[in-house]
């Protein structure tokens, strides 16, 4: 009797982990490695306003990526060695990683997460995030957005969903954003959602002589309407409330996103008005355009381009403002088992300034190499 028991509790518990072994089962690990060298000119070298000088850059990247029918989660960390050929012979590094993570864990839940960080010795990546400073100053800056969904029922989508963006430079000057907020969706049908949000926004402006501290909290009205299967719009439009240090406001914001994807076609553009972390990464008041397409032509050649206009002044007035942009373009072809070649031009300017020393424009040839995924 204690033998049959014993084995009946024992086909018990192989029955309830069955379902949790078959899942674990199936979670794929794939290595990630990419590596890209580049050779080229840089008309305004280390932004110091020195002229231009000759280039050359080694990228490696390391990653994984988890996945399985609940989930998919990419990490990768990478670097950049850079040599001027005159103003940093001896080379310097800037680092960067980045984490994704999209995840149904039920039939009516879904997440999606995206943080960016890195370190730049020469930040010149902050000029395509509309961020515009000269001199030699490393920064560390860290982007990212979060967003939660639940479906109450067959029409109604609850979400959470958060914000943060920080730029620290050397000296210890530089701004942050931290935005939590949440929403409600109606389904008014398949392609119309329609909806209100909260926004709720926390400000720190960094100084070496004293830091600044501010709070937002906004009423959204929110839209998303799905043109077609591959083309979809949301916007956004609603007042929020400014408190400073020394002074409150109420500050109108609105913004709208287009996105398309296609076999042969991904674009994206978005404009938007509001509170953010302007362009000499201070809280301000920000207007911002930008854009990004790949196009596709067959299997082998591409061509990739984005950019942005961004204009930010002090809350609420908008005074001492400044009014920058940059673009980047890059054409390549693969060439098999993974290698491309590719021709990239990047410009950024501030339109309010025209000091040289805020202007600069880089011209490289790029071969990379990337792990093929299994």
């Amino acid at each position: 009797m204690g033998a049959r028991r014993g084995l009946g509790i024992a086909v018990l518990w192989a029955a309830l982990l069955a379902p949790a072994a078959r899942v674990a089962a199936v979670t794929v690990a794939e290595p990630i490695a990419r590596l890209s060298l580049e050779g080229g000119y840089d008309s305004n070298a280390l932004y110091l306003g020195q002229g231009g000088d000759r280039t050359g850059r080694i990228s490696p990247d390391v990653g994984f990526r988890l996945l399985d029918h609940l989930f998919k989660l990419t990490a990768t960390y990478g670097g950049d060695w850079l040599v001027y050929e005159r103003l940093a012979s001896h080379g310097i590094w800037n680092h960067r990683g980045a984490l994704d993570l999209e995840a149904a864990p039920t039939h009516r839940t879904r997440v999606t997460a995206s943080a960016r960080g890195g370190y730049a010795f020469d930040p010149v990546g902050l000029a395509q995030m509309g961020i515009f400073r000269t001199g030699q100053r490393s920064a560390w800056t860290v982007q990212g957005r979060g967003r939660a969904e639940w479906d109450a029922s067959r029409r109604i989508e609850l979400a959470l969903t958060a914000t943060e963006r920080t730029v620290v430079f050397s000296d210890r000057s530089g701004g942050a954003m931290h935005a939590p907020g949440a929403e409600a969706l109606w389904h008014a049908s398949e392609r119309l959602a329609v909806g209100a949000a909260y926004a709720a926004g926390l400000f720190q402006g960094f100084d070496p002589a004293g830091d600044s501290l501010a709070w937002s909290q906004g009423l959204r009205a929110r839209a998303r309407y799905r043109i077609t299967r591959m083309l979809e719009v949301d916007g956004y439009a609603g007042p929020a409330m400014w408190i400073g240090t020394h002074d409150q406001a109420l500050v109108p914001e609105a913004g709208a996103e287009l996105r398309l994807a296609r076999r042969e076609l991904d674009l994206r553009v978005a404009v938007a008005h509001g509170l953010g972390i302007g362009s000499t990464a201070r809280p301000g008041l920000v207007d911002s355009a930008e854009v990004g397409v790949v196009r596709r032509f067959g299997l082998r050649f591409d061509v990739r381009g984005d950019g942005g206009l961004w204009h930010s002044g002090e809350v609420p007035s908008g005074r001492n403002s400044t009014l920058g942009y940059a673009a980047a373009g890059e054409a390549g072809m693969m060439l098999g088992g993974g290698v491309r070649v590719a021709l990239g031009v990047t410009h950024f300017a501030r339109i309010d300034d025209p000091s040289a020393d805020l202007r600069r424009t880089t011209v490289g040839i790029r071969l990379g190499w990337t792990l093929p995924a299994r």
